[in-house]
């Protein structure tokens, strides 16, 4: 059996880096000619670094992550370079996580990346990864399964959670090898309801397979024969595609009614056929599998894994029940049935008080050092986190959990699926902070090593993450009570990167999401469905200073060098025409020859600006609406000397032989009166005799220069000059008396 690979990316997808050194040429040319060997180089490394998100959480481990992501580092994702790119109105609300393939090639020979997502109004869409722009304005394909169910959840006693129908809930799943996505339905004809299975082509949206094919099963057990019912069952977990079977998990109708079980149910991927049935409580009722839409995990030796809601328990004293448990399957190739398990000591209290311990998804954690070497993580409502060695799940003991760790009330309550990366554990739980765990030698750190500073409400964050290898690691959450999507440093998550509040005017405002919608990070986008649209957030398109920045001019000059700025995709540094270029600088006071300016087929506009009167650094913004703003730092600084003047300290009086009581002051100033320093003056009397106390004197960074005089012994009228290179002198009047 092949080994789980814990990363993002198809096998087929290497991860290729590409590493380009840019500089600012003066010229557009030069730039426009740059940027087109820069986009050939980078849509060849493209092609060979997209990753697929084929299923829930990214992989059957279920660990959440994408290790394959290029573009999307903690350094870009904040809110001046990261934000909402697109989005596409749906029908009804996407509950479901998003799936991307790159480089499908529909039936009319375009080539795409395609997101794929499913919504309650039983409708699937495929549409353009990349934009809503053209003829992606629309879905590439769209289908629909009929009319959905009109019931939403709280007929059957639940609060509602952002839907009315109940349509496709659980995530679907592709199959890369045949072009197929599985996804089940549940509609309502005439009132009878049905629960069905669809093989979809992505290319299409074509049914496959014969398909297609409704479910249906029933058990004999020693009560008699239970059979599937679908308008009590919801079909709430993330499909499982492993070794050419569909694997179906179902719940009750969103709260504990009638009398429903957990049922996992098993399809030929190929056919549609039926392949197993395994129900949970097959003596009794409950034990619902729903892992907060979750799927079934799958280890590296091809078992099955998942929980169970309340439900009743009697497996350990010879029944056949298993309410509030993490189970291990055979496949349906080893036959389908339990291969060991794991029960809490105080299952009863868990079912009596409506603590599931399946309201948590199952992680598979990559083979550990230590005893341990085969474990996964898991919880539920009661808030307790267990580590479990999937080599002996401990089962069940009325006085202890057989576990290799377990942090009771680690958080209030666990309704999601934790992450994995690089050595850590990522939970998320209900009214509190995202928690991160070391893990060593098969061991969680006892407490956790950092949290972030966003406290969650709801049932706490769906959790992906994005890395490239080991490194550039982000963890992603979506908070649904409050519509924020969260990127934190996954090194350190008590560092926020990113929220969509932060940029003015609600630029990134997400849309009212359903409980449990996770978001898929892929080929450097991040997509989250919402009640009526999935929205796209990705690295703004750039406006960048191409020519013309840091440069220093005279106050009131124009800089020699024109401002060029460059408007180009974020992804493949492809210039973008069209677009409408503002710039300002501050309220500084400069002069552009055209401060709005729309860029030509080079994504290159070009403006001139004069400096303003006053010296000072100044900050030239260029904007344009969506895009990651270009900046420019200038300086305007003093022009030469324009003229000296006197100050202070002309026409005093004083005896033979006195010092004046007031300096002579001259200041020296430029054309718009800005004072220079360092300007040598020079002072004379014209050989009358009198005495200065610094005959030469540089101006001060006030544009002064000062000196004391002391009279002649010569009474008159005196004429003292001051002289700076260039300009014409300035004159003091001092009259000299008889003693």
């Amino acid at each position: 059996m092949p080994a789980i690979r814990f990363m993002g990316s198809n096998d087929r997808y290497s991860r290729a880096k590409l590493i380009v050194r840019r500089s600012a040429p003066a010229a557009g040319t030069r730039l426009f000619s740059a940027l087109a060997i820069f986009v050939a180089l980078l849509s060849v490394a493209r092609a060979h670094s997209q990753a697929s998100v084929l299923t829930q959480h990214n992989d059957v481990a279920r660990t959440g992550q994408n290790l394959s992501e290029m573009f999307l580092t903690p350094a870009n994702v904040n809110a001046a370079q990261f934000g909402k790119l697109f989005l596409q109105k749906v029908d009804g609300s996407i509950v479901g996580q998003p799936l991307y393939v790159p480089n499908v090639q529909l039936a009319n020979g375009t080539v795409h990346n395609v997101v794929y997502v499913a919504t309650q109004h039983d409708s699937v869409y495929a549409f353009d990864a990349d934009n809503n722009q053209g003829a992606n304005a629309t879905p590439l394909w769209t289908v629909n399964f009929g009319k959905s169910v009109p019931e939403n959840t709280a007929n059957f006693g639940c609060g509602t959670p952002n839907y009315t129908e109940v349509g496709i809930t659980g995530t679907p799943v592709i199959d890369p090898a045949t072009k197929t996505l599985y996804v089940v339905a549940k509609t309502v004809t005439t009132g009878l309801y049905a629960s069905t299975l669809h093989a979809l082509d992505i290319t299409s949206g074509k049914e496959k397979f014969g398909g297609p094919k409704a479910i249906a099963a029933s058990v004999q057990t020693s009560q008699g024969l239970v059979t599937f019912t679908p308008s009590i069952q919801m079909q709430r977990p993330a499909l499982l595609l492993y070794n050419g079977t569909v694997y179906i998990g179902y719940g009750s109708n969103g709260c504990d009614a009638f009398n429903y079980h957990g049922w996992l149910l098993a399809y030929h991927a190929a056919t549609l056929q039926p392949a197993g049935v395994f129900i949970t409580t097959p003596g009794g009722d409950g034990g619902a599998i729903w892992a907060a839409g979750g799927g079934p995990a799958v280890d590296d030796e091809g078992f099955i894994y998942f929980s169970t809601g309340n439900g009743t328990f009697d497996f350990s004293s010879g029944g056949t029940d298993f309410g509030d448990s993490i189970l291990k399957l055979n496949t349906t190739q080893k036959g389908f049935g339990v291969k060991d398990y794991f029960t809490p000591f105080d299952q009863a209290n868990l079912d009596s008080k409506d603590l599931d311990l399946g309201s948590g998804g199952i992680l598979i954690l990559p083979d550990q050092g230590g005893t341990h070497m085969h474990e996964l993580v898991g919880g539920g409502k009661e808030g307790t986190l267990y580590l479990v060695d999937r080599d002996d799940m401990g089962q069940y003991n009325t006085a202890t959990d057989q576990v290799v760790q377990s942090f009771p009330a680690i958080t209030s309550s666990i309704k999601t699926t934790a992450a994995y990366w690089n050595g850590s554990v990522y939970l998320a739980g209900q009214k509190d902070n995202v928690k991160m765990f070391s893990l060593n030698a098969g061991l969680l750190s006892s407490a956790p090593v950092a949290q972030t500073s966003a406290f969650f409400m709801d049932r706490g964050p769906s959790l992906s993450i994005s890395a490239n290898g080991n490194g550039n690691g982000i963890l992603w959450a979506v908070d649904h009570d409050f519509m924020i999507l969260y990127a934190f440093d996954a090194n350190n998550i008590s560092t926020e990167l990113y929220d969509s509040t932060q940029a003015l005017a609600l630029r990134d405002k997400l849309a009212a999401t359903s409980r449990f919608v996770t978001p898929t990070v892929a080929n450097g986008k991040v997509y989250v469905g919402s009640t009526t649209q999935l929205t796209a957030y990705g690295l703004l398109p750039t406006l960048t200073a191409a020519s013309g920045a840091n440069q220093s001019a005279a106050v009131r000059s124009v800089l020699p060098v024109a401002l060029g700025i460059q408007a180009a995709s974020a992804y493949t540094l492809a210039p973008l025409p069209g677009v409408t270029v503002t710039c300002k600088d501050g309220g500084a006071g400069g002069i552009f020859s055209s401060a709005v300016n729309t860029t030509p087929s080079s994504g290159l506009v070009t403006t001139t600006y004069t400096l303003p009167a006053k010296p000072k650094n100044l900050t030239i913004t260029c904007t344009a609406p969506g895009f990651a703003s270009a900046v420019f730092h200038e300086s305007a600084v003093v022009g030469p000397p324009h003229v000296i003047r006197v100050f202070s300290g002309s026409k005093q009086t004083e005896p033979e032989r006195t010092q004046l009581p007031l300096p002579l002051v001259v200041s020296v100033i430029d054309a718009y009166s800005n004072p220079l320093p360092g300007v040598a003056v020079t002072f004379s009397d014209g050989g009358k005799g009198g005495i200065f106390s610094s005959p030469s004197v540089s101006t001060d960074a006030s544009g002064h220069a000062s000196t004391l005089y002391t009279t002649p012994g010569l009474a008159g009228i005196i004429h003292v000059t001051a002289a700076a290179a260039g300009l014409k002198a300035a004159t003091f009047v001092v009259t000299v008396s008889s003693p």
